[in-house]
């Protein structure tokens, strides 16, 4: 009988702490610890911390607001609060109603022309309008392992920003603010605007955007500096906008209906574009290279390019199988984009899948060479202007085995003198009969050329020397 007593005392007590709970509101007037015994504390209306007071939340609790009858509940600090959690610990502040809602209640609020400190790190926060909000910014926010869940505005940054391990899910505005922002190792996911950011730094790395409407907006020109590498970008409207003055390496972007777009003033190497509806839109000064941009329904965009001295660079990267196009010249501009493969062994398919001046007269042309599938063999140059090219048809009837080892042997009806004999930069070389009309290139070195002109008259031959 005593042990049934025993037992039922002890059920009675693990039920007792299981439920229970602290109702908080109104004026916190001498120090306070919420501590981890009495989670989870529910504010059932506004908390005002005094000057001169503190308030301690311990690591773990959870802070629930009964947010039933308003959404303008507050907890304000004209003393301190401590709202500093652990990684095993973090403390928990959520809406008890209307959880789908980001502005269900209003946040915490920083009162600093009375005095007023809040600290707070490692910690899980969700429904608030501003999360936290400090009447005078801070210098520097520093976050670690913290997750912002359906808020309005995450993060408002003041000066520098230091994000590490976080998560941003579902929010209207994850981060938005001026100046220095790094972030590493961080989520964002589901938010209407991830990252808005007017910056002077910018240092992003290991960090995933997926599933946003935006990931990463620039407002305008960044005055110092952006690095953004090792990111992935997944299924997002818009993942990355204005990228500028810096370096975007070593990222995915994948199903994103644009990837990038107003590249301006930057590098964007070694990434992988796939299965986008926009990989690219090179602009000012953007230079292109090492890049994977495969199977998007438009690969690269070239536009809002005015001047030739403003015009991208781009090379060396591997443009394929995009179904609208490869690359879209939307300048009136030519570009060379020798050195790029497109997988393709004919012209034909290739000049398909490239919009140009042959497409559209308001456009610019594009020169291209051809590759073998695995883009390590070339085979080919197609110049659409420059030194040997727009020359369709030839005055003369020259024929010649191709390719060539040591010499070039014409056929025709005409004894020729001379030959003029141009590699892919342009650079031009004349060269005399041996007799019969045989003409010695052994000292070219291995590559592609166009035989330009016989007799000073012009043709248009391509060739590859062995």
């Amino acid at each position: 009988m005593l042990q049934k007593i025993s037992l039922s005392l002890v059920l009675s007590f693990f039920s007792y702490v299981s439920f229970a709970q602290t109702p908080v509101s109104g004026g916190i007037y001498q120090n306070t610890t919420w501590t981890l015994a009495g989670s989870p504390y529910v504010v059932t209306g506004s908390i005002v911390v005094f000057p001169g007071k503190t308030l301690n939340i311990e690591p773990g609790v959870e802070i629930q607001i009964n947010n039933q009858t308003s959404s303008n509940i507050y907890i304000e600090t004209r003393g301190t609060i401590n709202c500093v959690g652990t990684d095993a610990l973090p403390i928990k502040i959520y809406a008890l109603n209307d959880t789908m809602n980001n502005v269900a209640w209003q946040g915490f609020i920083c009162t600093s022309s009375q005095g007023g400190v809040l600290n707070a790190d490692r910690f899980q926060i969700s429904n608030a309008y501003f999360p936290f909000s400090y009447e005078t910014p801070l210098s520097n926010y520093n976050y670690t392992n913290c997750t912002f869940k359906r808020c309005f505005q995450a993060v408002t940054v003041g000066e520098s920003v230091n994000l590490s391990n976080c998560q941003f899910i579902d929010n209207e505005v994850g981060v938005y603010g001026w100046a220095n922002f790094t972030i590493d190792d961080c989520l964002f996911k589901d938010n209407t605007t991830s990252i808005y950011a007017y910056a002077s730094v910018l240092t992003m790395t290991n960090s995933d955007f997926i599933d946003n409407q935006i990931g990463l907006s620039f407002a305008a020109n960044i005055f110092d500096s952006m690095y953004i590498s090792d990111c992935q970008f997944l299924n997002n409207g818009l993942a990355l906008n204005y990228p500028n003055k810096g370096v975007v390496q070593n990222c995915v972007f994948n199903e994103n209906t644009t990837a990038i777009q107003a590249a301006y003033k930057c590098e964007i190497l070694n990434n992988e574009f796939l299965n986008n509806e926009l990989a690219i839109e090179a602009s000012v000064n953007a230079e292109i290279h090492e890049n994977i941009i495969n199977n998007n329904l438009g690969g690269l965009l070239i536009s809002n390019v005015s001047t030739v001295q403003d015009s991208p660079l781009i090379y060396n990267n591997q443009i394929c199988g995009n179904t609208n196009y490869n690359v879209n010249n939307n300048t009136n501009m030519n570009y060379s984009l020798l050195s790029n493969c497109f997988c393709d062994l004919d012209s034909a398919q290739i000049e398909t899948l490239l919009i140009d001046g042959y497409d559209d007269i308001t456009k610019g042309l594009i020169n291209y060479q051809i590759y073998d599938s695995s883009c390590t063999v070339l085979l080919g140059t197609v110049l659409k202007y420059g030194p040997g090219a727009g020359l369709e048809e030839a005055t003369l009837d020259v024929r010649f085995e191709n390719p060539v080892i040591n010499e070039i042997v014409l056929v025709g009806e005409s004894e020729f003198e001379n030959i003029v004999v141009s590699d892919l930069s342009g650079k031009s070389r004349v060269i005399t009969t041996s007799g019969s009309n045989r003409f010695d290139v052994s000292s070219l070195p291995a590559g592609f050329y166009v035989l330009s002109s016989v007799n000073e008259q012009q043709v248009r031959r391509s060739f590859v020397k062995m």
